[in-house]
């Protein structure tokens, strides 16, 4: 049956796009590929086999994945509106534990939980080229939202479980679907370690994995208190501070990031380098 499709396939006018092409490719394209006649007219229809070929593991991990972003999404969009006209979210105070699937804002805690870890669809115009990473002083913003996950290569973690300290995790922003990453690369105001958005629908590689680290005696992390998360691969602490932010001066006057501080990983840990939980939408069983 192959023999005849492929016999029947050269009978058939190349189109246009095979004409430059080197004879493998042709040749693979035709395999991929099934031409047949209807009504004097000539159709392609997509090899069955080929779709077909996905990894099951991966095709359920998609599906849970796209499922967390959904219900987060939804549910968070109901929270932030109720909370925009005064009124204090049920979802915000269900669980005092940080869960896995919930998605949050992270807010620094030494400047006073002003601002929020944040992201948006534009890369860096030095350094490593990847999605920006700021802390925005706007808590309002759904650009803040981090969605949280079990670590690179590491079993999926249930929807709603505590996340416990010591816990490798990914934070995947919600809007772009980048991984909160930082690498050997120097960030561009403070040439600390850079920190940027990195992968594509969540998925990149072990630079996006990052350890909670809670405060003494501590087993799960509570939104309640303030918290540290380090880089596994380079041992850094995400951090940021007041002193370190975007100007015109260093930015320029249509800079899309003025007036954040910049976020960046540091070797040692110190007040720049506490977190707290301040809003979200917690999942929970």
């Amino acid at each position: 049956r192959a023999s005849r499709t492929f016999v029947r396939a050269l009978q058939l006018r190349r189109p246009r796009r095979w004409r430059r092409l080197p004879v493998c490719t042709a040749l693979r394209m035709t395999k991929e590929h099934q031409w047949k006649e209807e009504d004097g007219s000539r159709q392609q229809n997509t090899d069955k086999d080929t779709a077909g070929r996905k990894d099951s593991s991966n095709d359920k991990k998609g599906r849970a994945m796209k499922a967390i972003t959904i219900l987060s999404a939804l549910i968070g969009g109901v929270a932030f509106l109720a909370r925009s006209q005064g009124v204090e979210s049920s979802i915000d105070r269900d669980d005092k534990d940080v869960t896995c699937g919930s998605a949050v804002k992270f807010a620094h805690f030494e400047s006073g939980n002003k601002y929020f870890l944040h992201s948006a669809n534009q890369n860096m115009g030095s350094g490593s080229g990847q999605q920006i990473v700021t802390m925005m002083a706007n808590k309002g913003k759904q650009n803040s939202l981090w969605l949280l996950r079990e670590g690179h290569g590491q079993p999926q973690c249930a929807p709603g479980d505590p996340l416990e300290c010591g816990q490798r995790i990914r934070l995947t922003h919600l809007n772009t679907m980048k991984n909160l990453h930082t690498h050997h690369v120097r960030s561009p105001l403070s040439r600390q370690q850079e920190v940027s958005g990195f992968g594509e629908d969540g998925e990149g590689d072990t630079g996006d994995d990052w350890i909670i680290v809670c405060g003494s005696g501590a087993k799960t992390l509570k939104r309640s208190t303030k918290f540290r998360v380090q880089h596994v691969d380079t041992k850094r602490y995400l951090s940021a501070t007041e002193q370190v932010k975007f100007t015109e001066q260093n930015c320029g006057g249509n800079c899309p990031i003025l007036h954040h501080l910049e976020v960046a990983a540091r070797s040692s840990p110190d007040r720049n380098t506490e977190f707290k939980v301040e809003l979200g939408v917690h999942l929970s069983k």
